[in-house]
This record gives C-alpha cells, structure tokens and sequence, in this order.
C-alpha cells in the first residue's frame, strides 16, 4: 500500500502501571466520484476536478463506474488522476462496457481490469482495499428488475422484451447473459468478498461502493410517467441491497448511475447506514467525501 496514502497515524499511549496499551485512529478522507463520461471535449473541467480531488489530500480515491466510453476514453478518464499518491479503486459502470472496438464481454473480462491497473488503480470486481480498520468493497451491481415500478404489472419476459424502448443498454451491451444473470453472477462475487471483509477482525467498519445503486429510496418512483417508470427496473437492484444491510460492520453505501446526487441514513440489522449517490452529470464532475 502507498505509506502516504494511508494517511492513518496511530498514537499510542502507555499509562502508568497499566499493561495495555491503547491505540487512537484519526480520521480517514474517502473521495467517491462516479459518472464521469469523460469528454475530451470538456477535458478542462475534468482537469479542475482532478486538481480539487488531488488538494483535498484523501486517503483513499474510488471511482464508481462509467467512467469514459469508448475504451480509449475510459483510459483517459482513469488517467486524470495518475498524480494521486493514495490508494486508487475503480468499477465499471453500464457505459464502460458498451461496444466499441470490441464486444461488451472482452471488455469485462479483459480490457477493463487489465486498463484499470496498468493506470495503477484497484479493480473492485475482484479486489478488496483494507484502510486500517476500515474495509472497502465494490461492484457494478447489474439490475435485476427489483427495482421495478410497483403499480406496474410486469414479469421480467416483458422487462427484457421492453428494455430497448427506453434503455440504451439493450443496443449496446451485447455480452450473451441475460440482465438477471449477470445480476446474480455479480451478487455471488460481490458477497464473497464483504463475507471476507465481514469476518476479517481487523476491520471494524465497510464502505460498499456499486454503480447501480441498492437502497430503494434512492431511486425515485415516477408514477405518472410511462417512460420513467418503466426505466426504473433498470435504475437499481434491491435484492443486493437487501443483502448488505443484513452484513455487521457495514456502515457506508456510495452509489452512482443515477446523475441525480442524495444523502439517507437508513436502519440495517446491525445499526444505521449512511447511504449516498453521487450526483455527476457529463462534463459537470463531482463527488461524495467521507470522514470515516
């Protein structure tokens, strides 16, 4: 790990006629951004927000999904920040494995991971960072139609049947799994790796970090609108998220995909969770920041 980014320094009192000893941590900076869509063509508010990002000094950088499309531009967008000394974390997001020069599944399973860290920065889809005691763990988090509008009276042979009509990732996302697969597929690595987190006793709390976000009152229901409620089976997917709040230690959700930013504290099992969605929208680059 970068010694600097860390940034975690422990004090270490000894009292009097005391054999043990205790150990304060200071705070911990967490930057979460998502929804970049890098534009070259914007590349100077780009560069302002890697400037702000760098002076803010934190100790830890995640990048929630879509980042640039095509793959040249996701590269470039991962680069803006080459200059952060911290520890770097990314996921995809729905737009980064849109094709291009290649197909949607050469893209997951090969260039993505494999840009993301010759840049230098975690691929959260199969890594976890630790951060003292804090534990970060990520995913995209596909959609699996849980999030569906629930006045509408629709099976999911109807949702993927419609999803065309009103999504672009049924024109570009060309990989052979169905959305609820991918879901699964995802969902089964993903709680794996927070299990490990979970049951590692040097880390006290998680930060679960996913593009899609997972916490229903997140995504805002449009009743009157066709469009939007119909979108809404493609906006989240709660199943997961009913599987995080049912974790210990998990203290902190971040979500993108939404470009719509908002801030809940909600009850899990074991207490509450503060709960975000970065609110980026394209060439407008912003970010949540966590005192952990």
């Amino acid at each position: 790990m970068h010694q600097k980014g860390l940034a975690i320094l422990q004090r270490t009192r000894y009292h009097t006629g005391a054999r043990h000893r205790r150990t304060c941590i200071l705070a911990m900076r967490i930057i979460v951004t998502a929804d970049l869509h890098y534009r070259p063509a914007k590349r100077d508010a780009y560069l302002a927000f890697a400037e702000w990002v760098r002076q803010r000094n934190p100790d830890c950088f995640i990048i929630a999904g879509d980042i640039g499309h095509p793959l040249r531009l996701f590269q470039r967008g991962l680069q803006l920040f080459r200059d952060l000394t911290c520890p770097r974390a990314v996921i995809a997001g729905n737009h980064d494995v849109y094709r291009s020069d290649y197909d949607s599944r050469t893209l997951w399973e090969a260039w993505l991971p494999r840009i993301a860290r010759d840049e230098g920065f975690i691929w959260l889809e199969d890594d976890v960072l630790t951060l003292g005691n804090v534990g970060v763990c990520g995913t995209m988090a596909w959609y699996d139609y849980s999030s569906r509008a629930p006045h509408l009276t629709l099976g999911d042979h109807e949702y993927r049947v419609l999803k065309g009509s009103v999504n672009h990732d049924a024109d570009y996302v060309d990989w052979p799994w169905s959305d609820r697969a991918m879901a699964r597929y995802l969902a089964k690595g993903f709680a794996g790796r927070l299990g490990n987190l979970v049951n590692n006793p040097l880390v006290s709390r998680i930060l679960v970090v996913t593009h899609v976000p997972i916490i229903e009152i997140a995504v805002p229901r449009y009743p009157e609108s066709e469009f939007w409620s119909l979108m809404r089976a493609y906006m989240g997917n709660f199943t997961l998220g009913k599987l995080v709040l049912d974790q210990p230690k998990v203290s902190h959700i971040v979500s993108g995909h939404l470009h719509r930013a908002g801030h809940w504290t909600i009850a899990g099992r074991y207490g509450p969770v503060e709960c975000h969605i970065v609110g980026s929208a394209p060439g407008e680059p912003t970010a949540v920041e966590l005192t952990l």
